[in-house]
């Protein structure tokens, strides 16, 4: 290889390494948009009677209580009380949705947390560059699935 100063090029242009990102995962970040916007905007809209029941606006009939270990085994499950956790916490009432699930603050902000998150990542792909990866996409949802699992644990064993 020649090393003369003839044989180096004055100007060398960057290579571009930039990768395109899959329909998959482009169709990933915006489904996951989506959903965090639809909870959020749900849990606005939507009210609950305080102990059981959730109801739409204008429905006079309550939404149907869908909690199969609740039905099948006679008590609740780690994400019992999620729902109307989630309308309290969108509501300001934070003491009451304390009171429904005290893991549904970490929950909440890991879900609706997902609005901005994919916002930039979409924004990223839009311009060209890579979506961000980070452990804490991993993470994050373990912690809230700790949260859960011990929320449910200490009111199994009557410390909630």
């Amino acid at each position: 290889m020649d090393n003369s100063p003839s044989s180096i090029p004055d100007k060398v242009e960057p290579q571009s390494v930039v990768t395109a990102v899959s329909k998959p995962e482009y169709g990933l970040h915006w489904l996951m948009l989506a959903m965090g916007c639809l909870v959020f905007v749900l849990s606005l809209w939507m009210s609950s009677d305080g102990e059981t029941q959730v109801f739409l606006p204008g429905a006079s009939l309550p939404l149907p209580d869908i909690c199969t270990s609740k039905r099948v085994l006679g008590f609740d499950c780690p994400g019992c009380g999620l729902t109307r956790a989630f309308i309290a916490i969108s509501h300001g009432q934070f003491q009451r949705a304390w009171q429904f699930n005290p893991a549904s603050f970490l929950v909440y902000l890991l879900i609706v947390g997902q609005v901005p998150w994919q916002i930039y990542q979409l924004s990223r792909v839009h311009r060209g560059y890579l979506t961000v990866m980070s452990n804490w996409i991993y993470v994050l949802p373990a912690l809230a699935a700790a949260g859960l699992i011990a929320q449910w644990m200490a009111k199994i064993f009557g410390s909630f």
